[in-house]
């Protein structure tokens, strides 16, 4: 049987396997693909990595093409095309202008060279001619006029061109920051949530401070969507993502990597002070006012059940949200509507 494509040989350079994965999964060598799978090689354990690993082997069973099942959920969810266009156009639209800003720059240059060459020639001559000397002078004013005018008018557009690419690029980094955020609640998305998980894991260990995950879980929200339909259900996680940003902390990360689920990290907590905070997170959910949605006597409330894990020493992501999905599981398994912690000391 073929090697899977789950699991990578790295005897050889990541480089090479990377390349060897893209060919063996039939992927195109796009540098969005590159840099998902060589993260996935290298071991950089996200909270894409569990789903990379999944896609690879559903696709080995024959469920679907790598390439269409990557770009959908790892690609074109954060592009946005429309910024880039747009940037494109003004910039090629300001480089047009320059070119013919330059090539007048560059004739009245010439002319102005020419008059003066022209006039050099009968200044070297042993009499001068009056008449000849005037009309002289005033080709050089008129040349020189020509000359600072077609400077200023390109020193104006360079000046203009500046500014127009410094508001470009600002465009583009926002750009890039939307495509981090959940446009249904403006909380950070998967890829948001990777970022920021990866930059506080690190600043974690590295200054040996404790830190903790939650994972929040609506319950019953399928029955409720089935019910109600889907815009029920998405101002449902509207109201519910407004509840944990008003009982969670300044310097708490909110996210909601999908569906109905959010998650949590708070940096500088340990696991008793995560555990009261994600008491109060719960009950600030139960206690939102859900009228407006469902109005009156439908439902009667919603609540959420929370799994909460601290990280450990050696923990990737993977392994961090792992266990607070563990937790969570187990605070369904109790009846939900609760918020149970990951013990286990186990490194």
């Amino acid at each position: 049987m073929a090697a899977s494509l789950a699991a990578i040989d790295l005897g050889a350079s990541q480089g090479t396997a990377v390349l060897a994965l893209l060919e063996r999964a039939n992927v195109p060598p796009l540098p969005a693909f590159y840099a998902l799978l060589y993260n996935y090689v290298a071991g950089v354990q996200g909270l894409f990595s569990t789903r990379v690993r999944d896609i690879l082997a559903e696709v080995e069973r024959g469920n679907g093409a790598v390439g269409e099942r990557l770009y959908a959920e790892f690609v074109e969810p954060y592009e946005n095309k429309e910024a880039v266009e747009r940037a494109v156009e003004r910039i090629t639209a300001r480089l047009q202008t320059l070119d013919v800003l330059l090539t007048e720059s560059a004739r009245a240059s010439a002319e102005q060279s020419a008059s003066l060459q022209h006039a050099g020639k009968h200044f070297s001559a042993q009499t001068l001619d009056v008449t000849l000397l005037r009309d002289l002078i005033q080709r050089l004013e008129v040349t020189n006029g020509g000359m600072r005018k077609a400077n200023a008018a390109l020193s104006r557009e360079l000046k203009d061109a500046q500014t127009e690419l410094n508001q470009t690029k600002l465009d583009i980094l926002k750009t890039r920051e939307d495509t981090l955020r959940d446009p249904l609640t403006g909380l950070s998305n998967r890829g948001g949530l990777d970022s920021a998980l990866n930059r506080v894991i690190q600043q974690q260990s590295d200054n040996r401070r404790p830190m903790c995950c939650g994972v929040v879980d609506i319950d019953h929200f399928k029955l409720l969507n089935d019910r109600y339909g889907h815009q029920v259900g998405d101002d449902v996680l509207r109201i519910v993502s407004r509840a944990i940003l008003a009982s969670a902390r300044e310097g708490d990360v909110i996210g909601r990597p999908g569906g109905d689920e959010f998650l949590i990290v708070f940096p500088d907590t340990d696991l008793a002070m995560a555990h009261l905070v994600a008491e109060r997170i719960r009950g600030s959910i139960v206690e939102s006012d859900l009228r407006s949605v469902l109005g009156n006597g439908i439902l009667g409330g919603i609540t959420a059940s929370i799994g909460v894990a601290p990280l450990r020493q050696g923990d990737s992501i993977t392994h961090l949200v792992d266990r607070a999905d563990r937790a969570l599981f187990e605070a369904k398994r109790q009846g939900r509507n609760r918020v149970i912690v990951d013990t286990d000391r186990a490194a």
